[in-house]
């Protein structure tokens, strides 16, 4: 039995037919950038460019991408997206070079990709919006994306109604195909520029954190201006079940919000393991986790179950040596656990009834309203530390107990 397609479904209409495909491949760019800024842990921001990133409080990248609709069927949003912009970019390119029958199966089934592409963008605008009240830029773009090639689809359905199976001379499909070709192999050459720039820029911890760069000077180490210092030395962001090292009553106080599965946290650490060593009693050091994602929820209630025990550190740094982007297992926690010399049972059923679930959050919540929207964010004293190499680090402790890190060049 041969399957009847209606006669607009095998006309084409050139313009509009290019335009869906360049809005597809505009779509793979977005998909392609999330999911480098995501494998970064979106450590410059949503679109991975410090001075582009304005709405710090609006957008929360990492908290979208992290959170429950962050995946569908077990893969990601952006697996799932890059495979919804490929196929479109496919099935307009086979409408393209079909003719009749072939044509209409190829339309049909773009327009039902359309359909629930529309519809699950619609959902995960809606959950950013009411159900955890955040946004992600790139995913907002990319929904926006889908809404056009979803009017693009309708306009084109519109110009084929009176349209019969068009049929085009060699010359003019050799001139589209040609621009079919240059689109997509134009594409693919940005994919894999945004890869290359990416993978060799800087990260804020690697900027200040490397030990081939010489000594680094006074004018090198600097706060962030662009964040407001705390009030008090930080002291309102400190509480009883915080995890700390050195005397409350310190004249120098260091917070670092942390998470345990980023990889700039871990190197960081090594670069405050020498200082706490030497600055023992003149320094106070806040330990303050900061989950990037769902996944380091469990890890971080068992650094304040080790901490009930005095073994902080220890979970910590085996932690950060079995370390994981999506997060370790609970089976690995159990191990960490028995290696340590605490109890696994104890500790993993304390974590699945939540235990500083809440403690987390609105840890959490109160660091987005002071400006911490990445990790490893460091504040000496309130303040707010843009350069965070050993030699900095040293230098603004310095400053903080003459009283002058406000001022001088370990401002500017």
């Amino acid at each position: 039995m041969r399957i009847q397609f209606p006669k607009r479904l095998q006309g084409s209409h050139p313009t509009l037919e290019k335009t869906v495909f360049g809005l597809s491949l505009l779509g793979v760019l977005t998909v392609a950038h999330l999911y480098i800024q995501h494998s970064r842990n979106f450590d410059r921001g949503c679109v991975g460019f410090s001075g582009l990133d304005t709405g710090q409080m609006a957008f929360d990248c990492s908290m979208v991408v992290s959170s429950g609709a962050g995946t569908l069927l077990g893969l990601s949003n952006t697996t799932w997206g890059l495979g919804f912009y490929i196929c479109v970019a496919a099935l307009t390119f086979a409408i393209f070079l079909s003719r009749g029958v072939g044509r209409a199966l190829a339309h049909a089934l773009r327009i039902g990709a359309l359909v629930g592409g529309v519809g699950y963008s619609g959902y995960l605008v809606y959950f950013q919006v009411n159900a955890i009240e955040a946004l992600c830029a790139l995913c907002l773009l990319s929904a926006t994306i889908v809404l056009l090639l979803f009017g693009a689809q309708l306009a084109a359905l519109r110009a084929n109604d009176a349209m019969s199976e068009t049929t085009m001379n060699s010359r003019l499909f050799k001139r589209d195909l040609t621009i079919y070709v240059y689109l997509a192999a134009f594409t693919a050459v940005l994919v894999g520029a945004d890869l290359a720039y990416f993978n060799t820029v800087p990260t804020t911890a690697d900027e200040t954190a490397n030990p081939d760069r010489g000594p680094v000077s006074e004018a090198a180490c600097k706060l962030d201006s662009t964040t407001e210092p705390v009030a008090n030395n930080g002291a309102s962001l400190i509480n009883f079940q915080d995890v700390t090292k050195g005397p409350s009553d310190a004249s120098v106080t260091i917070i670092e919000y942390f998470d345990p599965n980023c990889p700039h946290c871990k190197t960081f650490h090594q670069t405050m393991k020498p200082l706490v060593s030497e600055y023992g009693e003149q320094v106070q050091v806040v330990y303050k986790p900061f989950p990037l994602g769902r996944g380091s929820l469990p890890e971080i209630q068992a650094l304040y179950l080790a901490n009930e025990e005095d073994k902080f550190s220890k979970m910590l740094e085996a932690q950060y040596s079995r370390q994981n982007r999506s997060g370790i297992s609970k089976q690995d926690l159990r191990a960490i656990a028995s290696e340590i010399g605490m109890n696994s049972d104890v500790l993993v059923s304390k974590i699945d009834q939540g235990k500083y679930r809440k403690k987390i959050v609105a840890q959490y919540k109160r660091a987005r309203e002071i400006g911490v929207d990445s990790t490893p964010t460091v504040l000496v004293n309130g303040h707010f530390v843009q350069s965070r190499s050993q030699e900095c680090m040293e230098t603004f402790i310095q400053r903080a107990q003459e009283g002058k890190l406000g001022g001088g060049a370990a401002s500017e």
